[in-house]
């Protein structure tokens, strides 16, 4: 079988999928962007990489209509070049793949038109308060609500001719128009869970050469960046007062100073200013930027308590790792985490915005005892049943045989 994936960050959400292939002896091709910014992913031995993009001129200065213009230019660039392949090597693929987010694969059905088209659906922009208007109760002005729907242009010119949907969450699912939505089907990323795994007498080496491990009060913070997306002001403020009447508080955080996500929420000093402010203690609270992914993993086995925030948006898969690692987890109270944890069974829940609350989550966790123990099991049970990389492959699995069966 002929396998065909595109995505600006290749492999990103197709890495264990595109892997699997290739082990079953499957010959893959892969399309990316070949961006080198912090996102592109491990590469996968055995597939075949195709860049698009690199003979156009330098993309002009961002906004929504530049944003489809480009959509438009790279998606006829790499039609170009996959018709190049089809006449000179004759390859077709059986089956393509692709991240709708860019829409790089709008023009594919018209070069690859025998082959199923499955489109990755992660996430549609809408201008209500339970999505983009989160951090704006009093609602954006026009041009900026405009700005957004037209961000779902390249989306929608991907879907165009789709033979299948799928979305790796309920919620991410819910944001796509209800024409839409009930053809898509939810299939999960998919987590290593031989990889990320519990080890209660895991120790992690702090920069001052330290030792910490579970035993001690340790919680932690792992995002890729600094975003006011993934609440970390809320964050840093909450931490600030629980270290302030607990003396054994320490913290790890992880990831950059960059905003990545919503970047009008926000400014590039966005990091600078929420430390400024902070009244966090400087020798218990550890910057640690980016680790390899083992000490990731590390830093989440010695976790006493573990707080991922987002607004009503793509759930991180760092959260998803933490559960499967079995941290006790405190959650942001917001519906993309909701269809994960139950608050009191698996994790704790607190309010996005209140911090004082959420202050009050992660102490109640780091004094749950044995009830922690109890959630932590809970959490990794959760995500192997739901959004283990076997539950993944099943599901794709499932799909491939459907569509192959029908008639051209």
């Amino acid at each position: 079988m002929r396998i065909c994936f595109v995505h600006q960050y290749f492999p990103g959400q197709f890495k264990r999928l595109a892997k699997h292939f290739v082990d079953e002896g499957h010959e893959v091709i892969a399309f990316h962007r070949g961006l080198v910014d912090g996102r592109t992913s491990t590469q996968i031995d055995g597939i075949r990489l195709i860049e698009y993009g690199q003979n156009l001129p330098e993309q002009p200065e961002t906004g929504a209509l530049n944003a489809v213009e480009w959509f438009i230019r790279e998606s006829v660039d790499l039609a170009t070049i996959a018709e190049e392949i089809r006449v000179e090597e004759s390859w077709r693929p059986d089956i393509v793949y692709s991240h709708t987010g860019w829409g790089r694969a709008a023009y594919l059905h018209d070069v690859f038109t025998r082959a199923k088209h499955v489109k990755y659906c992660e996430w549609f922009y809408n201008n209500r308060l339970s999505s983009t208007e989160f951090l704006h109760p009093g609602g954006r002005a026009l041009p900026y609500r405009m700005a957004t729907s037209t961000l779902n242009l390249p989306i929608l010119g991907d879907l165009a001719h789709a033979h299948h949907l799928i979305a790796p969450t309920e919620w991410q699912k819910s944001q796509f128009p209800l024409a839409l939505r009930d053809n898509i089907e939810v299939v999960p990323d998919g987590i290593d869970m031989d990889f990320f795994i519990p080890r209660p007498d895991a120790t992690f080496s702090l920069p001052d050469g330290r030792m910490v491990s579970r035993k001690d009060r340790l919680v932690t913070y792992a995002t890729r960046g600094a975003d006011p997306f993934r609440g970390f002001a809320q964050f840093i403020e909450a931490l600030g007062r629980l270290q302030a009447r607990d003396p054994l508080v320490e913290a790890i955080i992880l990831g950059d100073r960059k905003i990545y996500y919503g970047a009008d929420h926000g400014t590039e000093n966005h990091f600078d200013e929420v430390i400024a402010k902070a009244e966090i203690d400087p020798a218990r609270t550890h910057f640690l930027g980016k680790l390899e992914y083992a000490d990731y993993r590390t830093v989440l086995q010695v976790s006493s308590a573990h707080v991922y925030l987002t607004v009503p948006f793509v759930l991180s898969w760092s959260f998803l790792e933490a559960m499967a690692t079995g941290c006790a987890v405190v959650g942001s109270d917001t519906a993309p985490i909701r269809e994960f944890v139950t608050d009191g069974e698996n994790g704790l829940l607190a309010s996005f915005f209140d911090v004082a609350e959420l202050a009050e989550r992660i102490a109640e966790m780091l004094d749950a005892g044995p009830r922690a123990d109890a959630m932590r099991i809970k959490a990794r049970e959760t995500i192997r049943q739901r959004w283990s990389a076997e539950v993944a492959i099943e599901h794709h699995m499932k799909i491939v045989d459907r569509l192959l069966s029908e008639k051209k």
